[in-house]
């Protein structure tokens, strides 16, 4: 199976100038020549498929976003791009409004509840998209366990988001499903798993996590017998789709990736870098308050002259 590479975001290669009061109707779009365009412009190879939507409004005048889906085999990545009124002139890149915080775009995607520890009402919340079986997610997902806490107390909220990689991580996915299996019973039970599993990954197979997940279960006082059909039916299935969809839709191609008050990170930060973003970020501008790695953890597009 051909692998998914995403090139990083350039700035811009081509954009019309277009004032707020142009037309706000969406413009037209030759897709077809949008996909030889990309294609060529971004090195797709001939394996990756691609859907391009219809240009919609933004909430910038002038611009409008076109989502193009690619996919290649399992592998699937959605990518945002920009256009002008005129369906010519192409931004590639991240598109700022000086009126809106600069995150404000991905805010009102971003969920502000869930599988999460610390107050909802907390100044910084973070949102983490992880996969059980990535060693980077392990790491990351330690230093925000044990250091957040101790330093920021109740002036951080995270949120814990799933987007297994099952191209690369076999049990990922089940994985997901036996910690949303055990937090249907109980929050804490979710958490118990969460701290678990990253601190045994080598421990783990296909084989063995039903075994591993019911011994939690019973481990947590569970009713083992629920936990056991909720694993037999996939029950967490749809929720764990909802959550891979809205991680394409901001971006996310790799684990871990998460949001600090909108802005995105990836990798396992270092703490004292983790830290210092953190820090930057509760000594923000009142203005931008928001409202309400390796290429083993990575979703990749195959390129010309890529492995």
């Amino acid at each position: 199976m051909q692998k998914i590479r995403v090139a990083s975001l350039a700035l811009a290669f081509s954009l019309a100038s277009v004032s707020p009061g142009a037309e706000s109707s969406s413009p037209k779009i030759d897709k077809a020549k949008w996909e030889t365009f990309l294609r060529y412009a971004e090195g797709y190879t001939s394996g990756v498929k691609f859907n391009i939507d219809d240009p919609k409004p933004t909430s910038i005048p002038g611009y409008f976003e076109v989502v193009v889906h690619l996919s290649n085999g399992d592998s699937k990545l959605d990518r945002s791009y920009y256009v002008g009124a005129d369906g010519q002139s192409i931004l590639n890149g991240t598109l700022w409004d000086l009126r809106q915080p600069p995150f404000a775009e991905n805010l009102k995607k971003l969920p502000t509840s869930g599988y999460s520890f610390g107050p909802e009402d907390a100044p910084i919340s973070i949102v983490v998209f992880s996969d059980f079986q990535c060693p980077y997610c392990s790491e990351l997902a330690k230093t925000m366990r044990t250091e957040l806490p101790k330093k920021y107390g109740d002036k951080v909220h995270v949120i814990f988001k799933d987007f297994p990689l099952t191209t690369r991580h076999p049990w990922a996915r089940a994985a997901s499903e036996s910690a949303h299996c055990l937090g249907e019973q109980k929050a804490d039970a979710f958490w118990a798993f969460h701290d678990w599993i990253f601190a045994h990954q080598q421990e783990v197979s296909l084989t063995n996590l039903r075994e591993k997940t019911l011994a939690i279960a019973k481990e947590q006082k569970l009713d083992e017998g629920k936990v056991a059909s909720c694993l037999d039916n996939h029950e967490p299935s749809g929720e764990i789709d909802k959550s891979i969809e809205l991680a394409r839709s901001l971006q996310v191609a790799q684990t871990p990736t998460f949001f600090v008050n909108g802005r995105i990170e990836t990798g396992a930060l270092p703490w004292d870098r983790l830290s210092a973003l953190l820090d930057f970020e509760l000594n923000r501008p009142k203005e931008f308050a928001p409202a309400g790695a390796d290429k083993c953890c990575e979703v990749v597009i195959p390129k010309v002259g890529q492995k």
